[in-house]
């Protein structure tokens, strides 16, 4: 969230007009719409001269935290501009102040005059106090966002402030500007990339179609995979292996936020391939594109005004024709971009990779496919990676290679965990737990080992690390949580509610309860196996055990753990109620086999009678087997829930009874 306070408002009304100060007032207001809109935020409210914005309510991203950062130094600068005009007259300068933090709230439908939502909780508290620490010009953000944009933006920590009511002090963090950082993979290349494990076969084919567009044979590899897989840092070890001085490669990449930029990608690699930068003069660029262009191919000359136009030079050398708009110039770009490509290969092969193309825009998605129709028998191997989420498809498609990335084993995250932490030796089990916590995915681990380090729960000394504080439940960093959140906001609601009772119910779930639990809930269960057929093509569950009674499990833990976390504590509390009494009906005749789930269930489900019958006869069962460790925990959560949560003399009596029988295991 983004608070931002407007200084020099009260100057304002001293000396102007009223009807003035609404109209300056009404293009602040403005522009803070169009800016935090533009990177798909949520303006939630405007009291007096503050901005209150959101970012990952109503649907979450997985860089919110950046969106709001760049929306603020955007809004900074409208303000700046609209100051310049008003100085003169005020004798002293607008300029904003800003608070960002980052965290969980609870958020409801608000009443208009209180915003569009009722967000409440500690993450408010901390943003408000931060834009109230922010000098003039300044903004503010906390440790929690600081960890997750810290690659993308320089950020200077400034002294920490106590803050009543809380042990800890709050550090804020200015924001200096952008790094220059684009992505995640660029900041792990400047961090260092870990050894690259695990993905030889993959590799293989690569090298192998690299090989045929060499032949004069043109190719098309896909590669698809989940976010933090490591997609892109397959392709960089692919483009590393390749002769540049025999093969063109050229690479274009797609931003989440840069959707509504037509041929954003396509461009990216254009600019790349003419040898622009950022740093050029308009004349500059105008200059190297003309001439690099006709070094290509003298045949390109005609389609000068349309890369000038791509490339948004200005050019009154090669204006755009008045006649080639809407449709035309669709058609005139993509087959200019078509053209560019197929020249390149006519002096040597070239590999054309576009990176992260399920936010690709519609007319790059076109662009691309108009590529691949005359790919055949040219020298080009055009690579692209995306996520499952995108559905579009590539039917038709000549000479296509598809390889999908899986996780990593238990052995490879080791190899990635010790260069994170710069260790030779792991402690007993930690390796796994890593593991098991983060599904194999290189990013995930890498952001939960830097988590590790910079919490001080990993130390590592002569090569050997060491736990400072037991990690049996390992926390997901904040930008692991963001990737699966963002997610799972893509679900329509009817599969987020089925997602999460899945999740109450467990890591593995019977498809019987989940659809008796569902219909319980919503009396929608003809509904159940449709929603579970979806998620399942979507990767987020998996079948687990066929036959008459199948059951389903979440692909990865991660997704599990994300999904339960999003449920409100009451919520949580309904539905582990709800699987509890599902349970017992479902399986009344085989309760015996049930009862560890059931005292679980009835446990979190605040159902006490129940927990404590469950929790006991699950203790007597661990007895008939001497598990008396085991036994031992089921008595004493029995006797801590009638204690404090339900005492009952009847319970109490047959309660004691079980204790004294544990002093005589025979």
């Amino acid at each position: 969230m983004l608070f931002s306070d407007l200084s020099g408002f009260t100057a304002l009304n001293e000396r102007l007009d009223p009807e003035e100060v609404t109209g300056i007032m009404t293009r602040f207001k403005e522009a803070a719409e169009r800016i935090v809109a533009a990177h798909e935020g949520t303006v939630n409210q405007f009291v007096g001269d503050e901005v209150y914005a959101l970012f990952g309510i109503p649907t979450a991203h997985e860089d919110d935290p950046q969106r709001a950062i760049r929306a603020a130094l955007e809004l900074h600068e409208a303000v700046r501009g609209l100051s310049d005009e008003v100085e003169a007259r005020l004798g002293e300068t607008l300029r904003l102040h800003s608070g960002i933090n980052t965290g969980l709230v609870v958020t409801a439908p608000g009443d208009g005059r209180g915003g569009i939502y009722t967000v409440t909780g500690d993450t408010v508290n901390t943003a408000a106090r931060l834009v109230s620490l922010a000098d003039t010009d300044q903004i503010l953000a906390s440790d929690s966002t600081r960890r997750q944009v810290a690659p993308f933006f320089d950020l200077q920590g400034l002294e920490p402030v106590a803050v009543k009511g809380k042990a800890r002090p709050l550090v804020p963090y200015r924001v200096l500007g952008a790094s220059g950082v684009a992505s995640r993979f660029e900041a792990a290349e400047a961090r260092g990339f870990t050894p690259y494990t695990g993905r030889d076969a993959d590799q293989a084919i690569l090298k192998e179609s690299l090989e045929r567009t060499i032949e004069g044979e043109g190719q098309f590899v896909t590669v698809s995979g989940e976010a933090g897989l490591g997609k892109s840092r397959l392709l960089y070890e692919f483009r590393q292996s390749i002769d540049h001085s025999m093969v063109t490669v050229l690479q274009g990449r797609c931003q989440s936020f840069g959707q509504a930029t037509p041929y954003l990608p396509m461009t990216n690699a254009l600019r790349r391939g003419l040898g622009l930068h950022d740093g050029d003069t308009s004349t500059e660029l105008h200059s190297k594109a003309v001439a690099n262009l006709r070094a290509i191919d003298p045949a390109l000359e005609d389609s000068i005004p349309v890369f000038l136009h791509l490339l948004n030079i200005p050019s009154t050398e090669y204006p755009l024709p008045e006649n080639l708009t809407g449709e035309a110039l669709r058609r005139a770009s993509q087959n200019a971009l078509a053209a560019l490509n197929l020249a390149n290969t006519r002096k040597r092969p070239m590999v054309l990779i576009l990176e992260d193309w399920h936010w690709a825009d519609e007319a790059s998605d076109t662009a691309l496919r108009n590529l691949l129709t005359l790919l055949g028998g040219h020298r080009l191997m055009v690579v692209v990676n995306y996520r499952p989420e995108y559905q579009r498809g590539w039917d038709g498609a000549v000479n296509h290679q598809h390889l999908t990335l899986g996780s990593l084993n238990a052995g490879h995250t080791g190899i990635i965990a010790k260069a994170v932490l710069e260790a030779e030796r792991l402690p007993e089990g930690l390796g796994e737990l890593i593991h098991q916590r983060t599904g194999g995915n290189p990013f995930f681990i890498e952001e939960m080992c830097l988590d590790l380090l910079e919490d001080g729960i990993v130390l590592v000394k002569d090569g050997q690390a060491a736990l400072t504080r037991p990690a049996d439940r390992l926390e997901l960093p904040g930008t692991v949580q963001a990737v699966i959140r963002s997610r799972l906001d893509r679900l329509s609601e009817a599969q987020q509610e089925v997602l999460r009772l899945a999740s109450v119910i467990g890591r593995e779930f019977d498809f019987r309860l989940l659809s008796e639990a569902y219909g319980m809930e919503g009396g929608q269960s003809n509904d159940g196996q449709s929603h579970l057929h979806a998620l399942t093509t979507q990767g987020l569950i998996q079948l687990g055990r066929v036959g008459h009674d199948p059951t389903f499990q979440f692909k990865h833990v991660l997704t599990q753990v994300v999904a339960y976390e999003t449920l409100l504590i009451e919520r949580r509390r309904e539905l582990h109620g709800i699987v509890g009494r599902t349970m017992e009906a479902l399986y009344a005749d085989k309760l015996e086999d049930h009862v560890e789930a059931l005292a679980y269930h009835h446990d979190h489900g605040g159902e006490w009678d129940r927990a404590v019958e469950f929790q006991i006869k699950a203790g007597m069962k661990a007895r008939k087997i001497f598990a008396l460790n085991t036994a031992r925990v089921y008595f004493d959560r029995a006797r801590e829930i009638l204690k404090k949560e339900a005492p009952d003399v009847s319970w109490q009596v047959h309660f004691e009874s079980v204790v004294r029988q544990k002093s005589n295991p025979g």
